[in-house]
């Protein structure tokens, strides 16, 4: 079974967001930015389909993906919480649901926890580095006590983009988090690329990190990729988690580039296609085997 742990569907407020507006059909090779090297055609994107899309997932292989919201400034852009409750219901059994908050409000993000909750939502998608906002910020601690206490899942989306620099990214602000909130499961998608060696340590050091490096990892020649997998093929086994990313890369080519690397055995490399994700999200149990 493959988890897409991270999609942003043709769907209502997604596509007002940043992610889709129009790409160069012919790039200057010199300028053009390095996440849309070698990419293929996918119509979900081009016509901003949602039927597409679903294509597309059955193509893929993709049985299940996460839906993550977003709040972010109006150049990048945001997501209600309700457009990604209702694409959970429309398409039963094939989406799974992370709402979003905005961190400059705190007392408002705290209650919107509970209407996350409330709509059957799996976890909390945040994105600090928008904000100006390292993720270990004080500020931000009742909010993730919040979230703990709801028994929800933590998405802290870190990368080079994220953040005026990369210092936002420093995967120090992430060790910080989890090991103030130890009982906190937080996925990091983007992996916290470019650090991947420290990013890679901070999941060794807490096993309440889960890694989502989406394409760092299976982009061809990627720099420091090889850390993640080598990760995969020992200690983070059971904790990293496949994504495309989408609508950055294509559902199709992210799926074969990821299953085209060098995993020490099927087991581990069908565990972080899928099983994973599945035990993470409680659908699923090691006792069950479908989680292998």
């Amino acid at each position: 079974m493959i988890v897409d742990f991270r999609v942003r569907p043709p769907f209502k407020a997604f596509l007002e967001n940043s992610l889709f507006f129009p790409r160069n059909p012919a790039p200057d090779p010199v300028t053009m930015s390095g996440l849309h090297l070698g990419i293929e055609p996918y119509e979900s994107f081009s016509r901003k389909s949602m039927s597409a899309f679903m294509d597309e997932m059955d193509e893929a292989g993709v049985d299940l993906a996460v839906v993550m919201g977003r709040q972010a400034p109006p150049n990048i852009g945001s997501v209600p919480n309700e457009d990604v409750a209702e694409i959970v219901a429309a398409y039963p059994g094939r989406f799974v649901g992370f709402g979003s908050v905005c961190p400059r409000d705190i007392p408002a993000a705290i209650n919107e926890v509970d209407r996350i909750a409330g709509l059957g939502l799996r976890g909390v998608a945040m994105d600090n580095g928008y904000w100006d906002l390292y993720d270990d910020d004080e500020s931000l601690f009742p909010l993730y006590e919040k979230i703990q206490s709801a028994g929800l899942i933590l998405s802290l989306t870190s990368s080079i983009y994220l953040g005026k620099d990369m210092s936002y990214c420093m995967p120090v602000h992430i060790q910080r988090v989890a090991k103030r909130f130890p009982g906190l499961k937080i996925t990091v998608p983007h992996g916290g690329w470019p650090w991947t060696t420290e990013m890679c340590a901070v999941a060794f050091q807490n096993s309440n990190i889960y890694l989502v490096p989406d394409f760092y990892m299976h982009l061809p020649n990627m720099p420091g990729a090889e850390q993640y997998l080598r990760s995969a093929n020992s200690f983070l086994s059971h904790r990293l988690l496949y994504a495309s990313s989408y609508p950055i890369r294509p559902l199709g080519q992210s799926t074969r580039q990821f299953r085209e690397l060098d995993f020490a055995s099927e087991e581990i490399r069908r565990r972080c296609l899928g099983g994973n994700a599945l035990r993470l999200l409680g659908l699923a149990t090691p006792a069950s085997g479908t989680a292998s």
